[in-house]
């Protein structure tokens, strides 16, 4: 028997998942229908090819890589959602926010595995604003990375000219 019929699973977002679930695989049966039992004899998967993983932290079109919500049961506090980005940066900003003396609170959560985009909670003291301190801990973590970018480069070039040293 023939292939005629594919059911695909529903391309929009569930149970709060991000609108844009679609990068994600997404799964069907095809399915033989057989009229004598009145239904389907036998089955399989069928799943579509997920993009490139460098397309999965690529921008669409009107998305915002950060979006930003005052908490309102707490003082000074926000939630910054950032998305195409996964725990590397969110452990790496929640890292420096905890070493600011301004920071009371900050941490990190994935709401899913499966999708690039972390939620960071600040809170600060009041002297600064939860935004002020994030824009700050990205800055200190670019001036942070370009000096060991600098250093390896330094090392790495070192290295070059100690082996064709040795060459000679």
């Amino acid at each position: 028997m023939a292939v005629d019929n594919i059911h695909e699973s529903p391309r929009k977002g569930k149970g709060g998942l991000p609108a844009y679930a679609h990068n994600s695989y997404s799964a069907g049966y095809a399915a033989n229908k057989d009229p004598r039992v009145n239904g389907n004899v036998g089955s399989k998967m069928v799943i579509d090819i997920p993009p490139d993983r460098h397309e999965l932290f690529l921008l669409g079109e009107g998305e915002k890589k950060i979006t930003f919500e005052p908490e309102t049961r707490v003082p000074n506090a926000a939630m910054f959602t950032f998305n195409k980005e996964d725990h590397t940066l969110g452990n790496l900003l929640r890292a420096k926010l905890v070493k600011s003396p301004h920071v009371m609170f900050a941490a990190y959560q994935v709401p899913h595995p499966l999708f690039a985009v972390f939620k960071l909670r600040v809170q600060t003291d009041g002297d600064v604003s939860p935004k002020e301190a994030v824009v700050q801990a990205c800055r200190d973590l670019v001036a942070e990375l370009q000096l060991l970018d600098q250093e390896f480069t330094k090392e790495w070039e070192l290295k070059k000219i100690a082996g064709a040293g040795a060459d000679m």
